[in-house]
């Protein structure tokens, strides 16, 4: 992470990450062309990366400092820096860029990504549209197979071409497609994130700890995906059963306020009640308890979380606790149909 900080006092501050390819020396050399020809004649002294800084030759790219910079500098620098990047996005025939902008604790986010008529760029966007359709997975992996057919080092195509099949259920797939996007372009947090999904299915919880670990190393706390990655972590090592690693990581999450359109608004129940499960594995019974009547009293994302299994953790608890009344947890989730519940409930009969 790279930090600028200038000699007056900071006004804004920035993030900036992603990666640009151009496929070809022809295009690239458009591409650094148009980019001295544009800070000489219009942006002059408003972009706040230099060109050695950012242009890869020998790949034909323009990274970001990785995993991403930090700048603090004037709204008219900002302004600058995203018009230039706005125009060299459209020469590149994969790639993203993201920026945010905070001021005042407000955020401004741009996220720049080429959409162009070249073939490979076409196929790419038809793929994400189809992903979005019902019935349109099938459609939606031909496109993103073509656009990588006419770009092998397409990673992006290969991360979504990886969620159709991970939604398909064709997890082998997936696991090759996630790891592919990987190899060409680590940086990216998405396909870290879908292998730790495909690896939690397999019950390689270490594995997956690790792929959610590299998603939050590469996405920032303003993305929701960083937080999906440490809730995920989270439950990878409830399942290892190191509860005292994954406390802290629940924690984390918990206190993260989210709005309701926020992916992770909905899986807070769910964060609760893996907080329980981690407390109680800790021999913390009466915070494993509050905890896992949040998850209880928390409404939103039930289907995230079935009423059942939150009730039969509660009785457990409740029993560790040497509670009397254990059994009417049991009790309401075995009529919810939860199976271990009946069986509890047989066993002392």
């Amino acid at each position: 992470m790279s930090q600028l900080v200038p000699n007056s006092v900071p006004q804004l501050k920035m993030i900036f990450k992603g990666r640009l390819e151009f496929g070809n020396q022809r295009t690239y050399e458009m591409v650094t062309k148009h980019w001295a020809t544009r800070l000489e004649t219009y942006f002059k002294s408003d972009i706040l990366f230099k060109s050695e800084q950012i242009f890869l030759d020998d790949e034909f790219a323009l990274v970001l400092p990785q995993p991403h910079s930090v700048l603090y500098h004037s709204e008219k620098a900002w302004r600058g820096t995203t018009d230039m990047m706005r125009e060299i996005v459209q020469f590149a025939i994969v790639g993203k860029l993201q920026c945010w902008c905070i001021k005042d604790g407000s955020v401004q986010e741009l996220v720049l990504e080429p959409k162009t008529d070249k073939a490979a760029v076409l196929d790419y966007w038809l793929g994400c549209e189809l992903v979005q359709k019902d019935g349109g997975m099938e459609e939606a992996s031909e496109a993103l197979s073509r656009a990588i057919e006419k770009y092998q080092r397409h990673a992006l195509a290969y991360e979504r071409r990886g969620y159709v099949n991970y939604k398909l259920g064709n997890y082998k797939d997936a696991l090759y497609d996630f790891s592919k996007s990987i190899d060409i372009h680590a940086g990216n947090p998405e396909p870290h994130y879908g292998r730790g999904k495909v690896r939690m299915l397999k019950n390689e919880w270490e594995s997956a700890v690790q792929d959610f670990d590299n998603t939050i190393k590469r996405s920032i706390a303003l993305q929701p995906l960083f937080w999906l990655a440490r809730l995920k972590k989270g439950e990878c090592l409830v399942h290892s059963k190191k509860f005292s690693e994954a406390i802290p990581e629940l924690e984390q999450y918990l206190k993260r306020e989210f709005d309701n359109q926020n992916p992770n608004y909905r899986r807070r129940r769910r964060a609760w009640y893996l907080l329980g499960q981690a407390l109680l594995g800790t021999g913390k019974i009466n915070e494993a308890l509050n905890a896992i009547n949040q998850s209880l009293a928390t409404r939103e994302g039930v289907e995230l979380l079935p009423e059942a299994e939150a009730l039969l953790q509660r009785g457990i608890v409740r029993k560790e606790a040497g509670a009397a009344d254990y059994k009417k947890d049991f009790e309401s989730a075995a009529a919810l149909g939860n199976a271990e519940a009946q069986r509890l409930l047989k066993e002392k009969a």
